[in-house]
C-alpha cells in the first residue's frame, strides 16, 4: 500500500487546486452582483457555506499530504475515512451531471470536463485507499 502514497499526494495537489479555483471563483461567477439579489440571510449563509467547503477541501488535502500512510494503512479509521472522502467526490460527479445548469457547462466544456475528471480522480483514489487495493 505505501506504493500509493504517491497517490494521494496527487489528490491532495488536485485538491489544492480546487481550493485555488474557488478564489477566482466569485469574480467568475459575478458573485457580488448576483448576491446582492438575495435577502441578507440568505447571501451570508452563502457566503459562510463558500468558506466552509474552501476550508473542508482544504483539510482534506492537508489530511492527504500529512496522513497519507494513514489512509492506507487498514485501519478502520483510515478506511472509514477514505470511503468517506470516495464518496463524497464520487456523488460530487452525480451533482455535477445531474444539477448542475447543462447550457452553463456546455458553454464552459473544458472546465466542466476538468472539474468532473478531477472529481473522478478523487474519488478513485479514495476508494482504492478504502478497499486496500
Amino acid at each position: 500500500m505505501r506504493t500509493h502514497i504517491p497517490l494521494l499526494w496527487a489528490a491532495g495537489a488536485v485538491q489544492l487546486i480546487m481550493v485555488g479555483a474557488n478564489v477566482v471563483l466569485p469574480k467568475k461567477l459575478h458573485y457580488q452582483e448576483n448576491l446582492s439579489k438575495m435577502s441578507p440571510l440568505l447571501r451570508q449563509i452563502f457566503v459562510v457555506h463558500s468558506m466552509y467547503i474552501v476550508l473542508v477541501v482544504t483539510g482534506f488535502s492537508g489530511l492527504c499530504f500529512f496522513f497519507s500512510a494513514r489512509l492506507l494503512d487498514g485501519d478502520p479509521l483510515g478506511r472509514s475515512l477514505s470511503a468517506f472522502l470516495a464518496v463524497f467526490w464520487l456523488f460530487r460527479i452525480a451533482l455535477q451531471l445531474a444539477y448542475y445548469d447543462s447550457d452553463y457547462r456546455r458553454e464552459h466544456r473544458l472546465a466542466d470536463v476538468a472539474y468532473t475528471g478531477a472529481c473522478c480522480f478523487l474519488g478513485g483514489v479514495f476508494a482504492v485507499a478504502a478497499i486496500g487495493i
